[in-house]
């Protein structure tokens, strides 16, 4: 199990066991190299943990409406708590305005709650993926762990350092800190610092929930939901990673290891539609500028970007590295961001469509994005006929996807919805044509009558967990039986209680055992679309069930155990909550216009 919970700040995160262990962080951003490893390789990963002396119960919490993190350790004679979090809060400026503090450490408080606990400091710095040795040495108060090619990470403390290089035993008598980082003053730190820095983040994430507009029932999903998105979200671009990991497998003992801290357009879309859905302006307008910015600089679609807006990311494995539970390689990079797939232009004309025209974040589109909707329809027109790699990413299985066609007839009608909303009737009768010459290929070589469902791809007979999907864009009306049987079939093959399998093909890694946990809610979407509403909520709640103890989910639940696997937290699982939470609440909507509760831009 993923037992594990995300704090950060929008430029990297850290990710701390059930035990208070802190076993994934790169620094100083996502996309960085790792000085914490411990999830990849367990004895040479490195880690920082604080070790107790004698039996302790450990729960774990968020507190309330944050991404403040709570670890509580119990015993008979004593018990302490740890609190983590990244430094992220509004400063009061001499002209009365707030200017947004994000600092880039990791502050664990260590405080005596009851008796004399006795802890040690197990504090063990891998930089550069474990690749490097770490030297040692003190400067202005920091103890610095420098490595080649890598930013020296700064460790502050009130513990003394020769104890905490040892591991030296210590009782803990008043609040102690750790802090992770860049250097720093060390005299700028101290206890009632620190505190004040607590406080302060609080605050900010407490404000930044009051912003949410949401529905009385599942409220709390979605609110972590929100703030798990918000921690992905890199605030130097406004680009969100899909998971802040890489290699945790997607089934644990094989290859199917693959590194997701990159920024994909198609998550993009339904993250910006998700959160704008609750209320929320200033990252879905940010997520969406970054994708439109990087495409019209190259004049080119790629399938995902850097955090930077890179568009090498060039895939190797670290053969040092034993992998989570031994599942390898341990890779960084990701070999399918040159990949052709096609529905990728669906979804770059459904954020435009969503930018301009569902939320009018700008009221003209300007004749700069005017060349680029027509260059994505030719795009369309010269590309949608051909195969491609399909949006599960296959390596090695170019096809005709049903699920790519879709998209391309999506793109087509999205484009003549922004021609209809400006005035650009001439575009309008062409696109027409070519919109409906899509749809009916769709429904002519994407249906196999034999077995009355779409398929996964023409002429095939394997049903694909995508085809959900045409349902959320109401290609078919709900009533249609086409649409019914389809997910009524993959109700009955790709189902096991409430995970959904991509498919059940073997691909270019095997045969996959576990369920991709967007799919499970993509098929509460699609059945209460056709009116089973008490099937979608009674998967719903064993969902919901799924989650760590944190409310977290990652990209994969294993079929057989109901454990979590892939990377994690994932993003496109949680965008998919807020989706499946809020249609399933008194709202009872799909997409819909709302505002948030306090007119602000709270970032």
């Amino acid at each position: 199990m993923l037992d594990y919970g995300i704090v950060g700040n929008c430029k990297t995160c850290a990710l701390i066991s059930k035990t208070g262990a802190v076993e994934w962080m790169c620094f100083p951003t996502f996309s960085s190299p790792s000085i914490f490893a411990k999830l990849l390789d367990e004895p040479r990963g490195g880690s920082l943990e604080i070790v107790p002396e004698g039996n302790y119960h450990i729960t774990q919490r968020y507190l309330p409406h944050t991404a403040i993190l709570e670890t509580l350790f119990e015993s008979e004679q004593s018990s302490f708590k740890v609190v983590d979090f990244f430094p992220r809060y509004r400063k009061l400026l001499s002209n009365k305005q707030k200017q947004l503090v994000k600092q880039n450490r990791l502050i664990r408080l260590i405080q005596k709650i009851k008796g004399s606990p006795l802890l040690k400091i197990a504090y063990n710095p891998q930089p550069n993926y474990a690749l490097n040795p770490c030297g040692f040495s003190e400067d202005d108060g920091n103890l610095l762990c420098q490595a080649p090619a890598q930013e020296a990470i700064s460790l502050i403390s009130n513990i003394p350092y020769p104890a905490i290089r040892s591991s030296e035993m210590i009782e803990l008598k008043q609040i102690k800190f750790l802090i992770i980082g860049s250097k720093e003053p060390a005299a700028d730190f101290n206890v009632r610092k620190c505190t004040l820095l607590l406080g302060a983040t609080k605050r900010y994430w407490e404000d930044f929930v009051e912003t949410l507009t949401l529905p009385e029932k599942n409220r709390d999903a979605i609110i972590r939901s929100a703030i798990t998105l918000k921690l992905l979200t890199y605030s130097e671009t406004g680009a969100m990673v899909a998971a802040p990991t890489t290699s945790l497998p997607e089934q644990i003992g094989t290859d199917r290891t693959f590194d997701y801290r990159y920024c994909w357009v198609r998550d993009s879309v339904f993250a910006a539609d998700a959160l704008k859905k609750i209320g929320r302006n200033y990252e879905p307008k940010r997520l969406m500028e970054f994708i439109i910015n990087r495409v019209l600089e190259d004049d080119y679609i790629q399938i995902m970007y850097g955090i930077n807006g890179e568009t090498r990311l060039q895939e190797k494995e670290l053969v040092h590295l034993a992998g989570f539970k031994n599942s390898r390689p341990v890779r960084i990079g990701n070999a399918a961001y040159n990949q052709v797939q096609h529905d990728v232009y669906g979804e770059v004309l459904d954020m435009l469509y969503l930018y301009f025209v569902f939320y009018e974040f700008e009221k003209e589109m300007t004749d700069k994005y005017w060349r680029f909707v027509r260059y994505i329809v030719n795009q369309i027109r010269f590309n949608w006929e051909k195969k491609d790699s399909g949006i599960w990413e296959f390596r090695g299985m170019d096809n005709h996807y049903t699920y790519s066609k879709l998209m391309c007839y999506i793109g087509m009608d999205r484009a003549i919805k922004l021609a209809q909303h400006f005035g650009r009737e001439h575009y309008v009768s062409s696109w027409l044509e070519f919109r409906d010459e899509i749809r009916g290929d769709i429904l002519a070589r994407g249906y196999n009558q034999e077995l009355n469902s779409f398929t996964m791809y023409y002429g095939g007979k394997e049903l694909d967990a995508s085809l959900l999907q045409m349902a959320y864009y109401e290609f078919l009306d709900k009533t249609d039986p086409r649409i019914i049987n389809t997910i009524k079939a993959i109700y009955t093959t790709l189902r096991q209680d409430c995970l959904v399998q991509r498919y059940t093909v073997q691909d270019d890694f095997g045969k996959s055992t576990s369920a991709f946990t967007i799919c499970s809610f993509w098929l509460v979407d699609a059945l209460y679309y056709i009116g089973e509403e008490q099937k979608a909520r009674e998967l719903y709640d064993l969902l919901l069930a799924k989650a760590n103890h944190l409310g977290l989910f990652s990209e994969d639940i294993d079929m057989e155990t109901g454990t979590l696997r892939g990377n994690f937290p994932q993003a496109y699982t949680h965008i998919a909550l807020i989706n499946s939470s809020i249609l399933l609440s008194e709202w009872s909507i799909r997409r819909k216009k709302l505002e948030p509760l306090k007119k602000k831009s709270w970032f």
